[in-house]
């Protein structure tokens, strides 16, 4: 089974309410689901996580075990969606915006 590569997640400061990057970063990962691994970029005004999504049924990525029916790359690209949807909608990221997630190198379908 081939591994999945990570989704890219952009956000950019949007306003000057924001919260530091450091501290938007933090925030961003305690969000996200824990059989989810990421790596992060910072800079003043723009966080770039790298978001590998797990699944917690031990299928997936590195496991030797294939997702079944409907565990494809879609599904983990809605997952992956509906998480920074949520995400944003958190208060410590008000001034944060986000670009569409998207596979390093290739188009997110």
């Amino acid at each position: 089974m081939r591994e999945r590569q990570p989704y890219e997640v952009v956000l950019v400061r949007a306003g000057p309410e924001a919260a530091p990057a450091e501290t938007t970063v933090m925030r961003l990962v305690g969000l996200l689901p824990a059989h989810w691994t990421c790596a992060q970029r910072l800079a003043a005004d723009r966080i770039t996580l790298l978001v590998r999504v797990h699944r917690p049924d031990g299928t997936g990525p590195g496991t030797g075990r294939a997702a079944g029916p409907g565990g494809d790359d879609a599904e983990d690209a809605d997952a992956v969606r509906a998480w920074l949807a949520g995400a944003l909608g958190d208060a410590s990221l008000c001034g944060w915006r986000a670009t569409e997630p998207r596979r390093p190198g290739c188009a997110l379908r």
